[in-house]
């Protein structure tokens, strides 16, 4: 019974750190993308961002026309990269843009992965940082979503992502259509 009972205190400590932990993570990984959102809107006044809930947009080029609802249809291009305070070609884990991969390094030969993606936002299925950061988008809109690894993949890594990541996307928006 008294192995039981110190068993359940460190788990508990173990717990309680790996929180800790994480939240210290987390809370650098803001500053990052906070310093990054600086960097951009001081190189550039025409450069805006949007602060969803933790989840920020960086607006490099503004669309046009109706802005994204939850529940709305959207064309896009995309890169998805793991995030160090930087966009890097090297963390590139994901896209539908053939230049990127390319730039990359990626074959593009396979023609159909490299076309735009049409989706039901609500319906997506995407992480929580990019649904949310998508949310508001407009046609033509160029724009970097990024986001702590609270609202990534979580505590699990995901393919070559590692877990509790945080996550950048950059965004080439071709249509938006609202119900």
């Amino acid at each position: 019974m008294r192995r039981l009972f110190y068993l359940l205190i460190l788990l508990c400590l173990t717990f309680s750190c790996t929180k800790a932990n994480r939240e210290t993570i987390f809370v650098n990984q803001e500053t990052r993308i906070s310093n990054f959102i600086n960097s951009k809107t001081a190189a550039d006044t025409n450069v805006t961002f949007v602060n969803n809930e933790g989840v920020y947009r960086v607006i490099m080029k503004k669309g046009e026309g109706d802005a994204l609802s939850p529940n709305g249809n959207l064309s896009f291009y995309y890169a998805g990269y793991t995030f160090n305070g930087s966009v890097s070609i090297s963390n590139l884990f994901a896209t539908n843009h053939a230049e990127t991969a390319k730039k990359a390094g990626w074959s593009v030969e396979d023609a159909e992965r490299f076309q735009v993606l049409t989706v039901k936002l609500d319906e997506a299925g995407f992480v929580k940082g990019l649904s949310k950061g998508l949310e508001g988008v407009q046609a033509g809109e160029r724009a970097y979503v990024l986001f702590s690894g609270k609202y990534g993949f979580g505590g699990l890594a995901h393919g070559i992502v590692p877990a509790n990541s945080a996550l950048i996307y950059e965004i080439w928006v071709e249509a938006v259509t609202n119900n």
